[in-house]
């Protein structure tokens, strides 16, 4: 969907594909963000008192009908925001991975019994519900992303109050709608739309919200922060990366050019995962670069439900703007288009925000392109020839989520992972793969707060320890 934008108190959908309207929705007010936030308390009162394995099996029927209706949520995907429709689809599947792991932890809301050193004393801690918590989440990923942050709050207990982006509002109302269905008592997760700052501001002034959970740009959680502080509540933010993938002489250059591919150009390189930076050591370059033209040229950009499509549009006019500009400070700052100079000409790229995939290759790490990120289809080579220098160069960005190297030699791997600062790495695989119950997070100015997405891990940032001392 989506380019959306405010005009008389609604907010416009537009399908990225075509720049037809898709919807309109009425925004909320500030009173009724605020009366959404009281009835989600007390909504939570209840649903704490749920044994947490049943919270947990609430979740498997939620997962069981999202299954049954994964092609035609799917579809809904790619119309919203242009994922192509494969992606769409296992996006949906993603989700239902998500809800599965998490109905689990609700077996696993442990706490410890823990010997006391008086005598007649018996000591043990609990996890308990935050209470109501504020969730933020992003159009890229406009399903698995609130799917990832809802679930463990809902598992721990809490009620949640819900603004998804603007451009994904039908899949998030497909969501709402699905959770009633389920069985989910009213108001334990309720939806905003509404104005992102305005929402921030509520959340910050409102008592009642205990902790926010937000994933978008570096700039906006640094906002959101920064406005959360003044209450001190608790705060997890996922932002930004600019992600590197070292190329050693010894890598299945094959290989790793399929993986940038999949890791940096999929659903138009909209993924704060997605590889960016594509360091290649000097003695195989010439090589990797004309082999990475040879696998650029095998790609096909178009209509997202087109099945053979491997890249559609991105997300809006605004999104589409940004990419473009960023490949103009590209040329002026001297880098080299060596792949995707011309666009397509056919109707149908006319009609949407289609950006052909670009390789520029003479980067350096002083070059715009190189230090922020772009969130499009767009590679930049960087040429080295001592891998220590490399390690500094590939750390020297504001960012740390995820990160990749490509070699044969488990020293230089081992080394890598060791020295990279990022929360994910990959060795031999693309910088966009993680799996549902392992952590999911970045250091540096990516991540704010300290806890860890998805996993086990993801259940701490929803859950309060209570100690608890009793004389027998």
């Amino acid at each position: 969907m989506t380019s959306t934008f405010t005009q008389q108190e609604k907010l416009v959908s537009i399908n990225p594909s075509t720049k037809q309207v898709l919807a309109e929705f009425p925004m909320m007010s500030k009173l009724e963000i605020e009366e959404s936030i009281s009835r989600a308390s007390a909504a939570q009162k209840s649903w704490s008192k749920v044994p947490a394995p049943v919270r947990g099996e609430l979740l498997l029927k939620i997962a069981q009908l999202m299954e049954e209706r994964a092609e035609e949520w799917g579809r809904l995907v790619t119309t919203e925001v242009g994922k192509c429709l494969r992606d769409g689809v296992a996006e949906i599947h993603r989700s239902v991975s998500f809800l599965r792991f998490f109905a689990g932890e609700g077996y696993r809301m442990t706490g410890e019994t823990i010997p006391s050193r008086q005598s007649g004393v018996f000591a043990y801690t609990k996890q308990q519900p935050l209470g109501t918590v504020g969730v933020i989440t992003p159009w890229n990923v406009p399903l698995a992303i609130p799917i990832w942050k809802i679930a463990p709050a809902l598992v721990a207990g809490n009620s949640i109050v819900w603004k998804p982006a603007p451009q994904s509002l039908l899949i998030s109302q497909k969501l709402m709608s699905l959770l009633q269905e389920a069985g989910l008592p009213k108001n334990v997760v309720t939806m905003l739309i509404a104005d992102g700052p305005l929402v921030s501001e509520v959340f910050a002034a409102h008592e009642q919200i205990k902790a926010v959970t937000f994933t978008g740009s570096t700039k906006t959680g640094q906002t959101i922060h920064q406005v959360l502080a003044s209450r001190g509540i608790r705060f997890q933010a996922e932002m930004g990366g600019k992600n590197p993938f070292i190329i050693m002489p010894d890598a299945d250059i094959e290989q790793a050019c399929q993986d940038i591919v999949s890791g940096g150009l999929l659903d138009a390189g909209q993924r704060c995962t997605a590889t960016s930076r594509i360091f290649v050591h000097d003695s195989i370059y010439d090589t990797f670069r004309d082999h990475m033209v040879a696998t650029l040229n095998k790609i096909t950009l178009g209509l997202p439900t087109d099945e053979t499509a491997m890249i559609g549009p991105v997300v809006d006019q605004r999104q589409y703007d940004t990419i473009r500009s960023y490949i103009e400070i590209a040329k002026s700052e001297g880098a080299s288009l060596i792949y995707g100079d011309n666009e397509p000409e056919e109707e149908w790229a006319q009609s949407g925000f289609f950006i052909k995939p670009k390789l520029f290759e003479h980067v350096t790490q002083q070059m715009t392109i190189a230090s922020e990120e772009i969130f499009g289809p767009i590679l930049a080579l960087i040429q080295f020839s001592d891998f220590e220098e490399c390690l500094k160069q590939s750390n020297a960005t504001q960012y740390g989520l995820s990160s990749t190297i490509y070699t044969k030699d488990i020293a230089a791997a081992m080394k890598y992972a060791e020295e990279i600062e990022s929360g994910l790495v990959h060795i031999n695989m693309p910088s966009t793969y993680s799996e549902p119950h392992m952590p999911f997070g970045g250091i540096k100015a990516t991540g704010i707060g300290g806890f860890r997405e998805q996993g086990s891990h993801a259940i701490k940032f929803f859950t309060e320890w209570k100690t608890v001392y009793v004389r027998t």
